[in-house]
């Protein structure tokens, strides 16, 4: 250690040329670090749970949605309130990258008229036909297994809506390639086609932000009918990176700064605040340079 130590002192030129050195190298780096909330980063790759879940969704459809929780102030089954769901509704279907909306509006009355099994099918309406009872088909709603607790609450009060989003079909075949890929070992495939995944990850990630915004934007609109609440686990995925981000900066600086105080309290030497902050800064710098080089995302 005390050989160490001088060497630092009688070379001191050297050592901060070669950090300054070393910094500029990870400059290179640094660019590519990258947070990442996809499944690509949080479950190992060719995980058999997961390539099952992706089978079983390529046979009975897509899970990517979002889902918006409606209280309305007044009543949900009055003619206001179906018109105003129902213009929401179409203003969402008109966002780009929607695919689908389903709401309480498109839910069949199966009961208006009662008729006979066979003939359901020819007699559907919805809740935005004049001929409906709306205060029978609330009773029909609230007592139907298929719509209490799921697209609307036990008591009446809350209403959800579905939205689903178009599925990239490009990193669909970029998944099922990379199974192969993977059953027969090529590493180098691999690494390429992983390359490819992760720079369309961030185009993903960077549309479903967008789109979110939109929404909300939208769901801002109709504030005045109640309370709106937006969830899903792309805006949880979304949300997730906007605040892990703001806490690296502020709770990076707020660490800083406490650090800052105690140390010129211990030390009541400026340098002494200064070159351990500093140091501190270079290790993290190189860290995530190194990470974002070696294409590790956090």
């Amino acid at each position: 250690m005390d050989n160490y130590l001088k060497f630092i002192i009688s070379s001191s030129k050297l050592v901060i040329f070669s950090l300054v050195a070393i910094l500029a190298i990870s400059s290179n780096g640094i660019n590519n670090f990258k947070l990442d909330a996809s499944s690509d980063a949080l479950v190992i790759e060719g995980d058999a749970s997961l390539k099952k879940f992706r089978e079983i969704e390529k046979e009975f459809g897509g899970s990517d949605f979002l889902i918006v929780v409606i209280e309305p102030h007044d009543e949900i089954f009055s003619h206001t309130t179906i018109e105003t769901i129902k213009s929401l509704e179409l203003k969402i279907e008109n966002i780009k990258g929607i695919e689908s909306v389903l709401s309480l509006v498109d839910a069949p009355v199966f009961f208006q008229p009662k008729v006979p099994l066979v003939e359901v099918s020819d007699n559907l309406k919805d809740l935005d036909d004049p001929s409906i009872d709306l205060t029978l088909a609330k009773e029909e709603f609230l007592d139907n297994p298929i719509y209490k607790d799921l697209i609307i609450s036990s008591d009446g009060k809350t209403t959800a809506m579905q939205i689903n989003l178009l599925s990239n079909d490009l990193y669909n075949s970029y998944i099922e390639e990379r199974y192969g890929l993977l059953d027969k070992d090529d590493t180098a495939g691999l690494v390429e086609l992983n390359k490819k995944i992760s720079e369309l990850n961030d185009e993903i990630l960077q549309s479903n932000a967008l789109l979110i915004e939109e929404i909300r934007e939208v769901l801002s609109e109709y504030s005045y009918m109640g309370n709106l609440y937006l969830g899903g686990p792309s805006m949880i995925a979304t949300d997730m990176m906007t605040f892990i981000k703001d806490d690296l900066v502020v709770f990076g600086l707020g660490v800083a700064f406490v650090f800052a105080i105690m140390l010129y309290l211990f030390f009541g030497n400026i340098w002494f605040v200064f070159l351990p902050l500093i140091n501190s800064f270079f290790a993290t710098y190189i860290t995530a340079a190194f990470l974002g080089a070696m294409d590790c995302k956090i």
